[in-house]
């Protein structure tokens, strides 16, 4: 009930704003969310090279296969007698898309499967699928629905994982969106409400000792929204909010007694959207979060709440992004009901020819628990190649660092670790 009364109250708020700023918007005929005055070198468009969609009816396809060879100096993720390993990747990506000049039905689907020479069971896969539909009411108003479905399996970097694992953490997401958006000249209205099951498999220690996954199987119903006022062409102003409820399967027993994970989360924000003249463009939102679990055990945590990510163009060969992020998710471990997570990143991308683009990047994350004495670092640093012979075939080349700095009285002996990543791929498109 409380969680509904919030849903409402945020509705009402969005709503009453929305009724306020219309009767403005109503009376510009100006696009103020164009932001196109630059263009990233990801995003750059160069039909010499490009792979062409497919059309089959009223059907726009997009596909590739690509295929791999990697190194890693870690398979294990162990901090003492690491062990290397090299391991093929291979897999497909197609995605359709009507073409109609009103609504749209899509289907999104990938698979990659990493196959390890000689510690099989540290192979997996992983496979994603999605169909979405876009429902044009009016002009200036849609509907939308998708269907999905996702098995995937945890880092070595994630809190779930100790200190070596026999074989991956492997989960599946199912579920489905909904969304609702407005879209008149200075006003911008997003709403999506997701509900997904997320159910995992039990995994084994390097010794061979099963390890429970179970109690991590859930049931998450997330509801977002986002209203955004443009002041001008180049700065629009955002409030945007989300409600999270996450209700666990079983029960865990942590000190002797049985203890209920639930929890409810939300997080308020309020930003700025732009693209200015000094060559840079992006969006930027502060604000509070809360997580209130429903058994009295666990503490709970509040503080401040960040969703960023700004682009930076000193050249028109050059994008530097950078993005930051503060938020609540779920532990993954047993004696703590969630966390809160902090992420910085920045990104550089480089068209050294118009075929040739050289990236590096370098990323920091943060856990923090709020029950338990303990405090995770992952920090993660790299480059990459990509190559564009022609429209059919894409070479690529990466190579990266990981470090994983876990410390705290919860912690038994030393789960930090490092590795180093080499591979190379090649992508085409049929």
């Amino acid at each position: 009930m409380l969680e509904l009364k919030r849903v409402s109250l945020a509705s009402v708020a969005t709503g009453a704003l929305m009724t306020a700023v219309s009767g403005t918007a109503l009376a510009q005929t100006s696009d103020y969310y164009s932001r196109d005055k630059y263009e990233a070198v990801t995003e750059r468009q160069q039909p010499e090279f490009d792979p062409e969609p497919v059309r089959l009816g009223a059907f726009v396809v997009n596909s590739s296969l690509f295929a791999g060879l990697g190194y890693t100096s870690n398979a294990f993720g162990t901090s003492t007698n690491e062990e290397a390993d090299t391991l093929a990747r291979i897999g497909a990506d197609v995605s359709a898309r009507t073409n109609w000049s009103v609504h749209e039905v899509g289907l999104d689907v990938s698979a990659a499967r990493d196959e390890y020479q000689d510690f099989s069971d540290q192979s997996s896969t992983e496979f994603r699928t999605r169909l979405r539909g876009r429902l044009d009411v009016r002009r200036d108003f849609s509907l939308g629905a998708a269907a999905f479905y996702q098995q995937s399996t945890d880092k070595q970097s994630d809190p779930s994982n100790a200190n070596g694992l026999g074989e991956p953490i492997q989960f599946t997401r199912s579920g489905v969106d909904l969304n609702a958006n407005y879209t008149n000249d200075r006003v911008r209205w997003y709403n999506t409400v997701t509900i997904a099951e997320i159910d995992y498999d039990d995994s084994v220690a390097l010794d061979g000792t099963p390890i429970d996954e179970d109690f991590r199987d859930r049931t998450d119903t997330r509801f977002f929204s986002r209203l955004s006022y443009a002041l001008t062409p180049n700065v629009a102003v955002f409030g945007q909010g989300q409600i999270e409820q996450r209700e666990y399967d079983n029960l865990v027993v942590v000190d002797g007694a049985p203890r209920s994970r639930d929890s409810d989360n939300y997080a308020v924000y309020g930003g700025v959207d732009f693209e200015l003249t000094t060559l840079i463009r992006g969006d930027i939102a502060i604000g509070y979060l809360s997580e209130d679990q429903d058994d009295s055990f666990y503490e709970g945590s509040d503080g401040l709440a960040v969703d960023a990510n700004v682009q930076w163009f000193p050249t028109r060969l050059t994008t530097v992004s950078f993005n930051a992020g503060r938020q609540t998710v779920d532990s993954g471990i047993r004696n703590s009901a969630g966390s809160i997570q902090t992420q910085y990143g920045a990104r550089v991308d480089h068209e050294l020819y118009r075929n040739i683009i050289l990236s590096g990047y370098g990323e920091l994350t943060s856990y923090e628990y709020d029950e338990i004495d303990r405090d995770d670092d992952v920090t993660e640093f790299g480059v990459m190649g990509t190559y564009k012979m022609n429209k059919r075939v894409h070479l690529n080349a990466f190579a990266r660092h990981v470090e994983r700095d876990r410390s705290g009285a919860a912690i038994i002996g030393d789960q930090n670790f490092e590795a180093d990543l080499l591979g190379v791929s090649v992508r085409i498109f049929p």
